[in-house]
């Protein structure tokens, strides 16, 4: 199976999902089912912004122009090109390396989850690895999941640029709740900074 059937199938999926949480979302709310609405809208809410980005970038393959992704979405060229490119490959190559930097930080949290501290350090630098032991990330990992659950999936993932800096922004979600990650890879290919974060936390990793 090539990598744009593969995309096609993930898109359907997520689009499934979302349908799904609409549709739970669509019936009455009491006290006691006022947690779980809440997680669902937030999962939602995620799906639906990792839908936006792919179909951008869709939309981009089949021909429009960023101008014209902008115009339809109420945003700049400029904005629409930073928000979206990323989950595209542009013609000359400029976001060919995000597909792969994709993949790295999903194979990062699969290390994390497996509680594999041989594959955590492999990924991260020398001074993260002596800043932050893999025994210390899977600790709080353990944590996240006594208080939510089983580890899903990662989605909703964004990528960002500041020098030789590339920055990941996505969500982890689990079986009772989601959470924000921020994953900086220096120009090395390593992770150079993580953190994970209830959504909507202010915290950078610049």
């Amino acid at each position: 199976m090539d990598s744009s059937t593969d995309a096609a199938d993930g898109h359907r999926a997520r689009a499934r999902r979302a349908a799904e949480l609409a549709a739970g979302l669509a019936t009455p709310v009491d006290a006691s089912g006022a947690v779980a609405a809440l997680r669902r809208a937030e999962e939602l809410k995620n799906l639906a912004d990792d839908l936006l980005v792919a179909t951008a970038s869709r939309a981009h393959a089949a021909g429009l122009s960023w101008q014209d992704i902008g115009h339809q979405l109420g945003i700049s060229r400029q904005a629409a090109y930073q928000r979206f490119a990323a989950g595209t490959s542009t013609r000359d190559g400029r976001r060919s390396g995000d597909a792969e930097l994709l993949e790295q930080v999903h194979r990062l949290f699969a290390s994390i989850d497996a509680g594999d501290h041989e594959g955590i350090g492999a990924e991260f630098t020398a001074r993260m690895l002596a800043q932050v032991p893999p025994s210390t990330v899977t600790s709080l990992w353990a944590d996240c999941r006594e208080a939510l659950g089983a580890f899903d999936r990662l989605t909703a993932a964004t990528v960002r640029r500041n020098g030789s800096t590339r920055f990941v922004h996505c969500s982890l979600v689990f079986s009772d709740g989601i959470m924000d990650a921020k994953v900086a890879v220096d120009r090395s290919g390593k992770v150079a900074g993580l953190l994970i974060t209830e959504p909507g936390f202010a915290a950078s990793l610049d």
